[in-house]
């Protein structure tokens, strides 16, 4: 019996070794890896500019009648790349921009608490030292449809319109929280491990070489960061916030899904319809395709439903 019990702790023991050497070995690899990014990361879409003293990354291109400003979905990593399929077949015919807020893309990481007037503010106050004058037309994505609600309701002179991409309505986010194991997460990424389980087919296949490099840069960089959890913290807020001012009387369209991928199939649709059934100036397009696959999986649709909003704002 004893023998037996050494054996096994020889083996634990050899087991615990392997595991250590595998950490150091994983977290040296990983400081070697995002020292290289860096450099990389240096040729990335937009230009950085200060708002209450950290950087914010905005990306211009093309010129137009209408300024579109894409506001990006909860945890995406890289905005400028997610809403690419869409902005480089619209900028011939639009101003077409991409704010990546705080914890997003190429963005700081900030430490203070914000909620979502402050969020917002941080985005106007990005617009407009880049050069961009309003209105706009906010295109939200997903849980940024708080970001639009909140913005039209509180500076409706800077909003022309909504473009809603499956955005989230408050009744979605009332209840909504954060799940656990957040410290697994960090623990993956600091020590590299996290870097194992992402490859190019992770990304869409017309993402360039490039793209793609950054796409994995900045993933093992800002993924599940401390700026993410705030935000979700706060949504509830927000929702309630929004619920209890007047609804927006600009135009929104909505490009509606099923839901698929939002974990609230079955309550996604009446969430939306709940809040824009009784707005004069709302309408809606079903889209046939998962949440997650807008930008990637239909950017031809998006973009005709874009120009026909537009259409209809100038009659």
């Amino acid at each position: 019996m004893k023998k037996a019990l050494k054996i096994t702790g020889r083996i634990l023991l050899g087991l615990l070794i392997l595991i250590a050497v595998f950490l150091i070995i994983m977290i040296i690899y990983n400081q070697v890896m995002l020292k290289k990014e860096d450099k990389l990361l240096e040729n990335y879409p937009g230009q950085l500019v200060e708002v209450n003293g950290h950087n914010m990354n905005v990306y211009i291109e093309g010129e137009g009648e209408h300024t579109l400003v894409f506001l990006a979905p909860a945890g995406s990593t890289s905005p400028v790349l997610t809403f690419k399929p869409l902005y480089s077949k619209l900028s011939g015919e639009y101003k077409t921009v991409v704010v990546e807020k705080f914890g997003y893309g190429m963005s700081d990481v900030v430490d203070t608490d914000r909620d979502y007037k402050v969020m917002v503010n941080e985005c106007r106050e990005a617009l407009e030292k880049s050069g961009v004058e309003a209105p706009y037309i906010l295109c939200p994505y997903s849980k940024s449809g708080l970001d639009a609600l909140i913005w039209a309701q509180n500076y409706p002179n800077e909003v022309e319109g909504i473009f809603g991409m499956d955005m989230a309505f408050p009744n979605a986010m009332k209840d909504f929280g954060a799940g656990g194991g957040e410290w697994l997460i960090s623990a993956a990424k600091n020590s590299g491990i996290i870097r194992l389980f992402i490859s190019d087919n992770e990304f869409p296949e017309t993402y360039s070489t490039e793209e793609k490099q950054f796409a994995k840069a900045l993933f093992v960089r800002k993924y599940a960061n401390k700026v993410m959890p705030n935000e979700i913290k706060t949504a509830p807020d927000a929702a309630e916030t929004i619920l209890s001012d007047s609804k927006p009387e600009m135009p929104l369209h909505l490009l509606l899904t099923s839901g698929k991928g939002t974990g609230r199939e079955q309550e996604w649709q009446g969430y939306a319809h709940s809040y824009i059934d009784d707005m004069k100036n709302a309408s809606v397009t079903q889209i046939d395709c998962a949440h997650d696959d807008i930008c990637g999986g239909k950017p031809d649709q998006v973009c005709d439903e874009i120009r026909a909003f537009t259409d209809e704002l100038g009659k």
